[in-house]
């Protein structure tokens, strides 16, 4: 190969490079959104006391959606819109600490739309007994500007289980 053949051969390959490092360095849709829930998994792991509570209340204001709805078995009503969202946000100070974290995530993502079908696993912390429950959960998400933003958050009940066999 001449001097003149290999400079072009470098010169795309660089190229070639710097485009395949750059793709992957951007942000895609489907990391910011897990970036996002794993974020609300840590806040919610975080609040134990009044300090941690406005800061989640802080976070939760701009990852949700105004029209935001949730519903669990446990909340014994689907609440609607961030204000009733924040106001249950309470609830992790008045019970024992809970830890929050997601498993099997699959982002699904449809323009300026998104569905996350996921395993929400609760676990209680400290104390003696260590309970964990894991259940099937979907977010829904929509993306304003260049944010995404949680529209509905979908817990389903523990799903009930055959007893452990024992010898």
């Amino acid at each position: 190969m001449t001097r003149f053949g290999r400079r072009p051969l470098v010169i795309a390959v660089a190229v070639l490079s710097c485009a395949v490092i750059g793709y992957e360095l951007m942000p895609r849709d489907e990391r910011r959104i897990s970036a996002l829930l794993g974020e609300l998994c840590a806040r919610l792991n975080q609040t134990k006391d009044e300090s941690s509570l406005s800061a989640l209340r802080q976070f939760l204001s701009v990852a949700l959606l105004p029209q935001v709805s949730a519903h669990a078995e446990e909340l014994h009503q689907e609440l609607q819109g961030i204000d009733e969202v924040s106001a249950r946000a309470h609830d992790l100070l008045d019970g024992p600490p809970l830890s929050f974290a997601l498993n099997s995530v699959e982002v699904k993502v449809s323009g300026q739309l998104a569905r996350v079908d996921a395993e929400l696993v609760l676990s209680v912390r400290g104390g003696a007994e260590q309970r964990r429950d894991v259940r099937r959960t979907r977010v829904r998400l929509a993306k304003h500007e260049d944010r995404w933003q949680i529209e509905a958050i979908e817990v389903d009940p523990i799903a009930p289980s055959e007893p452990e066999a024992r010898p």
